[in-house]
């Protein structure tokens, strides 16, 4: 037991990351108030898996053996000696055991074993019929509906709504700094619009170089210059013939000038220090750079100077990068990559909350589940040899795994193993507690796979909402400020009809 809580010291990491702190504090609070629909949840499980013992008590249990065909009791099962009365790991034998099985049906992971398995139960004592009583379809279909589906959404949502609603002093902060940095960015326009233009004083081609660099129908053409650059990148196939490799090569080659023309007009018509503050053109520059080694290395490639494969093979995988020259061109998907830099902090720190969560897990369960075995005496349905507890690096991968709900009761199945050393000093294939090995994966099931996962979601749709409210608050902020020009170029017109006639002529 002390082993086991060295486990928890990670946790003091928390008081030491004040964002990580404010999330964990927050998270706590949202908890409070979802007592009705923890009760909810309760009650449903324990109408379900009353209802579950009274059906199915019993008549899990089935018969193992060399030849079963004709075998319907537990007496014929065990007057063959080779033969085995075995129960199902997840049954109603009991409400405890009910509720572990309800849990696995209500995650959706591995439900239809379980439902199958009630279909074919007969009674207490009886080998099990396929698909003997088909209208117990309606009892696991019913609970999946109301709980799977209903229920336990309702849960994930009323935690999301607590975890926003915990967040309003915090948003009240983040709508006041909104505020000022519109009034900055008001004023800012308000005195760029004013300035002069920096294209004012270029020579006349320039100011018509720029006229086209600046307008719509130029970055149209970029456009659908990457769209072809990204079909003759998809051509590209293993064991293509020589034609083909050769029509690409020319095709890079064409699209890597192109490109480098667009950065040098741009360069040219909007100045090299203003064209390099952008960000979208930091990309370009960094594409065609790439671009161009890419070319400079396959030419380079020969027997005099040998160049290692794996770096060409790098820098042709790096053509991919010029799809995101696309995304300059989209005003939604620019907003859209906005929010997700806008929320990085927030999810940064429930990501390092996960980390811990993953982390102490991963401990306790190579503390619990490390001596495990999988050979033939103990055949495992989980376990095996990419998902164990031996180590923490293949245990935190497993519990990964198991957060993304692939056949997660398979592992708790096996955790839960019959045949195993109960002994103090034991080494391998140690016995683990019935009770503890379905709390451990229950409780991370539950953080990983139904609150934290959907905390995360719920922050990158608040930080969506957010720029959407801020996309509005721009097209209000522009249209206010043509209005306060037209006024003031109002203002001014009057100004000048009201300035009396003064005659330079002499008496």
């Amino acid at each position: 037991v002390f082993r086991l809580l060295r486990a928890l010291r990670p946790l003091r990491v928390i008081n030491r990351a004040p964002g990580l702190k404010l999330v964990v504090q927050t998270l706590l609070s949202s908890l409070k108030p979802i007592g009705n629909i923890v009760l909810i949840c309760c009650t449903f499980f324990l109408i379900f898996g009353i209802l579950g013992v009274q059906l199915f008590k019993g008549s899990f249990f089935f018969c193992d053996g060399p030849d079963v065909r004709n075998i319907k009791t537990k007496a014929d099962c065990l007057a063959d000696p080779r033969n085995q009365w075995l129960n199902r790991k997840y049954n109603f034998d009991d409400l405890g055991q009910a509720l572990m099985s309800l849990f696995v049906l209500s995650s959706k992971d591995g439900w239809v074993n379980i439902m199958y398995t009630g279909l074919d139960a007969v009674g207490v004592d009886m080998q099990p019929i396929e698909n003997y009583n088909e209208w117990r379809l309606l009892y696991f279909i019913s609970f999946l509906l109301l709980v799977g589906f209903f229920v336990l959404n309702m849960f994930v949502g009323v935690v999301v709504e607590n975890f926003h609603r915990c967040r309003e002093e915090q948003e009240r902060e983040e709508r006041a700094r909104r505020l000022a940095k519109r009034a900055q960015k008001l004023e800012k326009r308000k005195k760029k619009l004013r300035k002069v233009p920096y294209y004012s004083s270029y020579p006349p081609w320039r100011k018509n170089l720029h006229s086209v660099v600046t307008t719509g129908y130029f970055d149209l053409g970029i456009a659908v210059i990457i769209g072809l650059n990204v079909v003759t990148m998809s051509a590209e196939y293993y064991d293509m013939p020589e034609e083909l490799d050769f029509s690409l090569r020319v095709f890079n080659y064409i699209f890597t000038t192109v490109f480098i023309i667009e950065a040098i007009l741009k360069a040219v018509s909007l100045g090299v220090n203003r064209y390099c503050v952008d960000r979208w053109n930091q990309l370009d520059i960094i594409i065609v750079f790439l671009s161009l080694a890419g070319i400079v290395l396959e030419e380079m490639e020969s027997d005099i100077i040998p160049i290692n494969p794996t770096i060409i093979r790098v820098m042709r995988v790096m053509r991919i990068a010029r799809v995101l020259k696309l995304l300059k061109m989209a005003s939604g998907i620019r907003s859209l990559l906005d929010t997700v830099f806008q929320a990085l902090p927030q999810v940064g720190n429930l990501g390092l909350l996960f980390y811990l969560l993953f982390f102490i897990f991963a401990a306790l369960g190579v503390e619990l589940f490390g001596r495990l075995e999988c050979d033939e005496e103990h055949p495992c349905q989980g376990l095996g040899e990419h998902a164990h507890f031996a180590n923490f690096g293949i245990a935190f991968l497993t519990l990964f795994r198991v957060a993304t709900g692939d056949n997660w009761n398979g592992i708790m199945k096996d955790t839960l193993r019959d045949q195993c050393d109960s002994s103090s000093d034991c080494i391998k294939n140690c016995c683990i507690s019935s009770f503890v090995a379905p709390l451990f994966f229950v409780i991370f099931v539950l953080m990983a796979q139904f609150v934290l996962v959907n905390v995360v979601v719920a922050v990158l749709m608040k930080h969506l909402e957010d720029s959407h409210k801020q996309m509005e608050d721009d097209l209000e902020m522009e249209l206010e400020m043509q209005r306060e020009l037209a006024e003031e170029i109002r203002v001014q017109k009057e100004a000048e009809e009201n300035v009396p006639f003064v005659s330079t002529q002499p008496i």
